[in-house]
């Protein structure tokens, strides 16, 4: 238990340096030409510090399992996101297609904040059954120019 607590002080200490002054530093991007599909918002995404350390607490066996920090995950599941599906009230989860790990996929819950216009990552979700949650988008989708890419 205590090893635990040492590897959760030691990962805040780590990610904490690349936090900006307001508590957020920004992970990715929802592109036009995604968004458009998915019918989303465009805009930059953003972890705050606080949920940072939820997933830190909360999701460290998971992060110990991908020998990752809570930020290295979430960047991770930005930078490769395969699909955009729908989650609880006008939450999103991106999505990233995980097959060789112990679930089946990796996803981030993202929630648009109209104050600031980005989008804010919630939780880590690793999950296997995503059937009650609609599929919005996903790599190659087409589009009148083709098929997108991330």
């Amino acid at each position: 238990m205590k090893k635990k607590n040492t590897k959760l002080e030691q990962i805040k200490r780590t990610d904490k340096k690349q936090f900006t002054f307001d508590g957020y530093v920004k992970v990715g991007r929802i592109r036009r030409s995604i968004a458009e599909l998915a019918r989303v918002k465009a805009a930059d995404i953003m972890v705050n510090a606080n949920h940072f350390k939820h997933i830190a607490k909360y999701h460290i066996t998971e992060l110990d399992r991908l020998a990752m920090t809570p930020l290295d995950y979430v960047k991770m599941v930005v930078d490769n996101y395969s699909q955009i599906r729908s989650n609880q009230g006008s939450s999103l989860l991106l999505v990233k297609l995980n097959k060789d790990r112990d679930s089946d996929t990796v996803s981030i819950e993202l929630l648009y904040d109209n104050v600031r216009h980005f989008w804010e990552v919630k939780t880590a979700q690793p999950r296997r059954d995503l059937r009650n949650n609609e599929l919005l988008w996903e790599v190659g989708m087409k589009t009148k120019r083709g098929k997108t890419k991330k």
